[in-house]
């Protein structure tokens, strides 16, 4: 194999793929900061390094995300285990959990349920902020619960308790909040190719594309909580305020996310 410099290596990740990602995945590989790759930018690859780096490569062309690749996503400064299975989280997803940490003042000691925990990155935020927080998180996949708990085990939490189930089906406790980042777009909506390797029960919705939400907001009242907080897609608001209008609730009030798009909802019951 010929010789490979860290700058040709840049450049050919960037072919395919943008400078942030070339740089994300050669610090992964050479376990160093974007500094170094700056100030050594002749330094030559090592064999293994340089086989890691073709096979990520190859991986980058069919469009899997880097964040699979490196098993890696960084979210709220932190660094969390993610693999093939779970949804990878979105910086806007920060937003949804500054609200819920807003609303969780209420209660001095709050009993939070997510609905659909993914990797585990809501749940496990939320429990690092609120140290009196009792949080059940659910999901139907097993092998989103798995990497739920691979975090959940980083992080040394010990007030997460995980269900593998849809909703909050066969869970009878009662809880203060309900948040979920919900799969929210329409079945048939054309998403860019890297989501094809995401899960899909974690982005499409149903036929509309709100089925899911209409369902958790449903059983929020159901279960008399004090506050749903939910994602939304950007499009839903107005679905989302007909759905409530026969409803009887104390208030809603919608939030954006930093490119101005509504991105989600408190509902306080």
């Amino acid at each position: 194999m010929s010789s490979l410099t860290i700058k040709e290596a840049l450049n050919l990740t960037s072919k395919i793929s943008s400078p942030k990602e070339a740089i994300m995945l050669l610090s992964h590989i050479l376990k160093k900061d974007n500094i170094y790759l700056i100030l050594n930018e002749k330094r030559e690859l090592s064999e293994n390094e340089k086989r890691e780096f073709f096979e990520a490569l190859e991986k980058l062309k069919k469009s899997i995300p880097i964040e699979y690749i490196l098993k890696k996503v960084s979210f709220y400064s932190r660094e969390f285990f993610i693999r093939e299975g779970a949804l990878i989280p979105r910086p806007e997803t920060e937003i949804l959990i500054d609200k819920v940490l807003e609303v969780a003042k209420e209660f001095k000691n709050p009993k939070i349920a997510e609905i659909g925990i993914g990797s585990g990155v809501i749940s496990i935020m939320l429990s690092l902020f609120l140290k009196e927080v009792s949080i059940v998180a659910t999901d139907i996949s097993k092998e989103a619960i798995e990497i739920a708990k691979e975090n959940i085990k980083r992080f040394n939490i010990k007030n997460i308790f995980l269900y593998n189930s849809s909703y909050l089906d066969n869970i009878n406790q009662k809880f203060d909040i309900i948040v979920s980042n919900p799969p929210y777009v329409a079945n048939d909506f054309k998403v860019e190719k890297k989501l094809y390797f995401e899960p899909k029960e974690a982005i499409f919705g149903g036929e509309v594309g709100d089925e899911v939400l209409k369902k958790i907001i449903d059983l929020s009242f159901k279960k008399r909580v004090k506050y749903l907080i939910c994602e939304i897609g950007y499009d839903q608001k107005e679905r989302i305020l007909n759905y409530l209008k026969d409803k009887s609730y104390k208030k809603v009030e919608f939030y954006k996310d930093l490119s101005s798009f509504d991105r989600g909802f408190i509902l306080k019951i």
